[in-house]
Order: C-alpha cells, then structure tokens, then sequence
C-alpha cells in the first residue's frame, strides 16, 4: 500500500510539468487586430505594427534564445525551429507558446521565461544565461494568450521581403 502511494504521488507531481493549453479563443469582433488601443503596448506611440503586444512581449522575454539567426549553442536549449523574431515563427508553433507561457480560463503556465533555464536568461541575445530572468505580469501572460489565438485565426499572406525574410502582407 505505502509503494501504491508513492507512485501515485510521484505520477501527481509529474503531471504539473505537462503543458497545458489555456483554453483561450479570440472573441469577436477580434480584439487584438492591430490598432485596438487597448492591445497595444503601453506608453507606445508609434506606428500600428511597432506596437503590437506580441511583437514586444517577444522582443522583452523570447528573443534573445528564440532567434532565427541563433546557433544551437547561443539557443541556450531553446528548441530549434522555435523562433520568436517574426510573426512566421511565432505562428509555426502557437501550442508551444501557449502552453509554456499563457494565462487563460485553463491553465496559467509559468515555465518560460526562466523555470526552463534555472530562471536565469541571456541579457544578450545569444549570450550567456547571465541575469534573472524578467517575468511577465499575470495580465501579460493572459493578453499573450488572446494575442497568439487571435494570430492563428487572423488571415496572413506572408511574402519575401529579402533574404530570410517573410513580412505578412496583411494590414
């Protein structure tokens, strides 16, 4: 019986670390299309596109291991093919980001950034894991996950805009 209840302890403990999708859908009408006043990053006044959430929450917590021009080594175990520098890469794997990440009505996920590197992060991109990790704000985490499902049901027409390149021409 004591064996029963320390595998069934042990199986309980590793069940936190599966992820979890949050469950979040975008309303309608969207609400993060670009533009909305409420979706774009605070105390930002520039162009539409250069305040887009997701752009800067990436660009605050994701990029400097989630790169497309980053080698394996200068990732610092973030996953190959897991680049957050552009819209294309973020909408290759919106489940990860979600799951690891997102706040929403199923799950609130708090392993990136930090728990996933010992909660230390590159102060550079591609740097040494060199400085603690900045964490997201509960409402950041859960505007991250509006933001990645009203991506992925947003129409998108990426095209070549030079060498590695692909910009959505999509206002």
């Amino acid at each position: 019986m004591r064996y029963l209840l320390i595998a069934v302890v042990g199986v309980a403990g590793c069940t936190s670390a599966i992820p979890t999708s949050t469950g979040t859908e975008c309303a309608s009408p969207d609400p993060m299309q670009y533009g909305y006043s409420s979706y774009r990053t605070p105390g930002c006044t520039g162009s539409d596109g250069d305040c887009n959430f997701g752009s800067t929450f990436m660009n605050q917590y994701c990029v400097n291991c989630h790169d497309s021009h980053l080698t394996n080594d200068e990732r610092n175990g973030a996953p190959l093919f897991h680049d957050f520098d552009s819209l294309f890469g973020v909408l290759e794997v919106p489940d990860h980001i979600d799951q690891q990440t997102g706040w929403g009505p199923k799950a609130h996920n708090n392993f990136m950034p930090g728990a996933g590197t010992a909660n230390k992060c590159p102060s550079t991109l591609g740097g040494s894991l060199d400085e603690d990790c900045p964490e997201p704000t509960d409402d950041e985490r859960t505007t991250l996950s509006m933001w990645v499902a009203c991506e992925r049901t947003r129409p998108h027409d990426f095209i070549d805009a030079g060498p590695g390149a692909l910009v959505d021409s999509q206002p």
